[in-house]
This record gives structure tokens, C-alpha cells and sequence, in this order.
């Protein structure tokens, strides 16, 4: 039954230095029910050479006309979407990796849980060279979307698989700027009604590196923003739902509690980030550009002692 599952693997794709690593990857999977979905963004970098040196007619090719942008990334994941042709669709980085039994993992999670529109996988961090700095945690074999709300947890757009009729019937990714937030509340939306089921080995290496849009801090007030907005969309979410079960009705009522907390101390580590780059110029910046963005003058302080504690002590 499972052989039978099609997989969708889509990258949109910019950059070029690790692509080919990237669809090796895919290419090394075990289970061999898939496609390889690629959608060049306008980009400045040879993809073409890239790609044009396979034969296997599972990759299918598409260029973008126009470039999208980091910005409107997620309008590229949309795009990848409409050219996917399986049941099941993976969208990750183009810097990123599968490891081999990914597919094959999840091939086996659905046949336990076929009524699911998501799933996840356990994730690796690998470095600039592909070696392996850590793994991350595994969670529960399947957990409500309360506890994937609630519960903390380090994720990234590749990781996660969804139904792909299901993600159509959302409208697709959800859009916000640079992609900050999208995917969890893409996963948030799919997870709702049926919860979602986690892979307990790696299936996924995400790569920290600097060249990925998560490290560019020029575009931190978008991203500010775009968290303060996923602050409201997540007590709004919470609100208008009704869980069934003891455990559910609890994680709800400190999800309502600590959303405000929790958006707000990912916005204050940005902002301790950026001062400790260029401590004078930045922490006047924030000075100005703090009720803009709604942090409090306590916060701001914060946020400026603890990056000059840092660059002290370091």
C-alpha cells in the first residue's frame, strides 16, 4: 500500500551552491515513488547547468518569468504547489537535504495515520560543509495541533509534509513577509482538525548558514512584524476553537496565556541579535524604532544590556 503514495518534493530555488547536493539528496531516497519539482525564481546563478545535468524524468523544471523575491518567497512555494502532482508534497530550501529513508518514513507514518494532513520530520542541523552539528528533539508519534501550538520546538519549512489537496484547499503557504511564520502557521491550519504525526529519525538536514534568508537581518523589521502579526493570528486561532478533551482545554488556556510572552521574547532575541552586531549604531536605531514596532522601553533596555553583557563577556 505504501509504494503506492506519491510524493511531491519541491524546491524553489535561487542559489546555486548547494542545489546539487540538494537533489542528490532526494535522488538517494529509498523509496522511489516521487517527484523532484524544481522552480527556478528569475535567478542570477546557472540553475540550468544544474539541473539539465540529470536525466531522471522525476525531476520536472519550471523557470519564473518574473523574480518573486525574498520577500514574497512564499509566493515561490505557492508556485511549487500548483506544479506538484502527488498526494503528499515536501517544499524545502534549496540548500537544504533529505536523508535517505525520509520518504520512505513518512510512506510508513501514513499508512498508520492516513486520515492526517500533516506530518513532520525529525530534522538534523548540518554546517557550511554538510557536517553534522546536532540533532534536534524528537516529539510525540502523534500530538493535537495544542501541543504543537504550545510545546516548543525548532522547525523549518522542509520538514514538514502535507496532504497536498488539503494545503490547495487553504489557500496554500501562508503569506507573510520573508516567509517568517508561514510555515507554522501553514502547519497550524493543516494540523487543526486532525493533529499531526512526527517521524522518531531524521529525515530532514536543515543547513545553518548564513546565506539563508533566516540570517539576513536586513529585513528584521519585516520580520518583527510579521511575528507581532502571528501573535494575533494564533490568540485568534486558539479563540475560535473548541477542544474535546481535558488535556487539549488545558494547553489551550496557557497557549492564550503565553502566545503574547513567547512572540514577544522571539522579537526581543532578534533585536539582541542585531545590537550586537554594531552595539552604538543599532541600539540607537532601536531607540528610535521601538514604539514603531510596539516594544516597551523596558524591553528595549534589555535588549540593550543583555547585548552589551554579551559583547563584554565574549
Amino acid at each position: 500500500m505504501s509504494k503506492d503514495i506519491k510524493f511531491s518534493v519541491t524546491i524553489p530555488a535561487f542559489k546555486d551552491k548547494y542545489l546539487k547536493e540538494t537533489i542528490d539528496s532526494i535522488l538517494a531516497q529509498t523509496y522511489q515513488n516521487y517527484e523532484v519539482v524544481i522552480v527556478n525564481d528569475a535567478s542570477p546563478y546557472d540553475l540550468d547547468s544544474i539541473v539539465h545535468h540529470y536525466s531522471d524524468p522525476r525531476i520536472r523544471y519550471f523557470k519564473n518569468e518574473k523574480n518573486c523575491g525574498a520577500k514574497d518567497v512564499v509566493d515561490n512555494w505557492n508556485i511549487c504547489l500548483s506544479h506538484a502532482t502527488g498526494e503528499y508534497l515536501i517544499c524545502m530550501g534549496d540548500d537544504d537535504n533529505l536523508t535517505p529513508h525520509c520518504l520512505q518514513d513518512f510512506a510508513d507514518l501514513i499508512e498508520k495515520y492516513p486520515d492526517l494532513d500533516l506530518y513532520h520530520a525529525r530534522s538534523e542541523v548540518i554546517d557550511d560543509d554538510s557536517n553534522f552539528v546536532c540533532v534536534l528533539e524528537e516529539r510525540p508519534e502523534w500530538e493535537s495541533v495544542y501541543s504543537l501550538m504550545y510545546n516548543p520546538r525548532n522547525t523549518h519549512l522542509g520538514d514538514w509534509l502535507f496532504k497536498t489537496e488539503t494545503l490547495r484547499k487553504n489557500g496554500g503557504f501562508f503569506k507573510l513577509p520573508y516567509g517568517w511564520q508561514s510555515d507554522d502557521i501553514s502547519a497550524f491550519i493543516a494540523a487543526a482538525s486532525h493533529g499531526v504525526a512526527n517521524t522518531k529519525e531524521p529525515g530532514f538536514q536543515y543547513r545553518g548558514n548564513g546565506l539563508s534568508i533566516s540570517h539576513d537581518m536586513k529585513s528584521i523589521e519585516d520580520k518583527i512584524e510579521a511575528v507581532r502579526y502571528s501573535i494575533q493570528w494564533r490568540l485568534q486561532f486558539i479563540a475560535d476553537k473548541e477542544p474535546t478533551n481535558a488535556e487539549d482545554i488545558k494547553l489551550k488556556q496557557l497557549i492564550s496565556q503565553s502566545a503574547l510572552q513567547s512572540g514577544n521574547q522571539d522579537i526581543d532575541d532578534m533585536i539582541e541579535f542585531d545590537i550586537r552586531k554594531n552595539f552604538w549604531s543599532r541600539s540607537w536605531f532601536w531607540l528610535w524604532h521601538k514604539g514603531k514596532h510596539g516594544i516597551s522601553t523596558k524591553r528595549y533596555l534589555r535588549c540593550v544590556l543583555k547585548s552589551l553583557n554579551y559583547l563584554i563577556r565574549r
